[in-house]
C-alpha cells in the first residue's frame, strides 16, 4: 500500500508543482543562509581565503572546521525534511505517515534491523579491503575532533538521509507511481534523478562519470527496491543513515564531497573497488531482507498499480450501507 498511498490525497498538477518549488526554495536558498553567513564572516576576517578549486565542498579552505562544515551542510536537508512532512497535509491533504510507510505506523524495528545489518556488513567489508591491501588507510585518531564528529554525525546525519529518502523514495516515487501506474518506471526515474544530483560532487571530477555515476544511480535503485518490496522507507532509511554515519566517522579521502576528521584517511583510493563492493553488499542485503521479511516475488515490480484506496473506500461505503439497511429492518 506504500505507493498506493498517493491515491489517498489530492493530486492536481498545481499541488505537485508547489511542493517541489517550496522544497527547492527552503533547501537551496533559506537552508544555505547559515553557511553563506559563516563564509562571509570568515572572508571578512581574512580576505585572502580562497575556495579549493579541486573540491568546492571543502570548507576548510574558508577556515571553517570540518565538523562545523558538516553541520552547516546538513541544515538545508533538515529544513527540507521538516517542510516536506509539515506540508503534506495542507498541500496534498493526507497524513505525513503516508509518505513514509505503507503501514499505519512507522516500523522502527525494520529501521534498526536494516541499519544494524548494514553496519555489520560495512565493518566486515572495510576490514577485508584494508587487510587485503585493496585500499590503504592511515589512522588519524584525534579525540578533540573525532568526538565532536561522532556527536554531529549521530544527531544530524539522520536529517540528511531522512530528507533524501522521504523526498526521492517517498514523495517523488509515489508521484511517478500515480503518473505511470506501475512500480519499475518510478524506481528508475527517481534513481537517475538521485544519481544526477551528485554530478557536481568532486568524486565525479576525480574518478570520472563512468565509475562514479553508476554507484550513485545504483544506490538509488537499491534504496528504491527496498522501499517498494518492503512497502515503506524503513529499511532504506536504516541502511542509508548508517552508511552515511559510518563513512563520516571512520573513513575520509581527499576527494570526498564533505571532508571530515574521520578515524581513517584512505590513500590510493580505488573507486572501482568500492563500486564492486557496494554492488555485492547491496545484493547480499536484498537477499537477506527478502527472506527475512518475505517480500513478494520480483514480478511485483512490473505489476500494474491499482487504486486500492478507492476500492477500500467503496467497500467501506457498501459496508455502511448494509449496516444502515440492517438497522432499518430491525427498527
Amino acid at each position: 500500500m506504500f505507493l498506493e498511498n498517493v491515491f489517498r490525497g489530492k493530486n492536481e498538477i498545481g499541488r505537485w508543482i508547489a511542493m517541489p518549488v517550496i522544497i527547492i526554495i527552503v533547501t537551496q536558498i533559506i537552508g544555505l543562509i547559515p553557511l553563506g553567513i559563516t563564509i562571509f564572516l570568515h572572508l571578512n576576517d581574512n580576505p585572502d581565503l580562497m575556495p579549493d578549486p579541486e573540491n568546492a565542498f571543502d570548507f576548510t579552505a574558508y577556515d571553517i572546521s570540518p565538523v562545523s562544515g558538516l553541520a552547516l551542510m546538513i541544515i538545508p536537508f533538515a529544513l527540507g525534511l521538516i517542510t516536506l512532512l509539515l506540508l503534506m497535509k495542507p498541500i496534498h491533504e493526507r497524513k505525513m505517515i503516508t509518505v513514509l510507510t505503507g503501514s499505519s505506523t512507522f516500523r522502527w524495528k525494520r529501521f534498526f534491523w536494516g541499519g544494524g545489518v548494514w553496519l555489520i556488513m560495512m565493518a566486515i567489508y572495510s576490514v577485508l579491503i584494508i587487510a587485503t591491501g585493496l585500499q590503504k588507510a592511515e589512522l588519524q585518531f584525534d579525540p578533540k575532533t573525532l568526538i565532536p564528529l561522532v556527536i554531529v554525525s549521530l544527531l544530524l546525519m539522520p536529517f540528511q538521509t531522512g530528507f533524501e529518502e522521504t523526498f526521492f523514495r517517498g514523495y517523488l516515487m509515489q508521484g511517478f507511481a500515480k503518473l505511470f501506474q506501475n512500480r519499475w518506471i518510478p524506481l528508475l526515474i527517481t534513481a537517475f534523478i538521485f544519481g544526477g544530483l551528485h554530478y557536481f560532487y568532486p568524486e565525479v571530477k576525480t574518478f570520472g562519470l563512468a565509475v562514479t555515476m553508476p554507484q550513485y544511480i545504483w544506490f538509488g535503485i537499491f534504496f528504491g527496491l527496498c522501499t517498494i518490496m518492503d512497502d515503506g522507507l524503513e529499511l532504506a532509511l536504516g541502511v542509508h543513515t548508517i552508511n552515511k554515519i559510518f563513512l563520516s566517522i571512520f573513513f575520509t579521502q581527499q576527494s570526498s564531497a564533505i571532508q571530515t576528521p574521520a578515524l581513517f584517511s584512505v590513500s590510493d583510493y580505488n573507486q572501482l573497488v568500492d563500486l564492486f563492493g557496494l554492488l555485492m553488499l547491496s545484493l547480499i542485503f536484498i537477499w537477506i531482507a527478502k527472506n527475512r521479511f518475505v517480500w513478494p516475488k520480483w514480478g511485483y515490480l512490473i505489476a500494474k498499480i491499482e487504486n486500492l484506496v478507492k476500492e477500500e473506500e467503496q467497500n467501506n461505503y457498501e459496508r455502511y450501507e448494509e449496516e444502515d439497511e440492517y438497522e432499518e429492518d430491525n427498527d
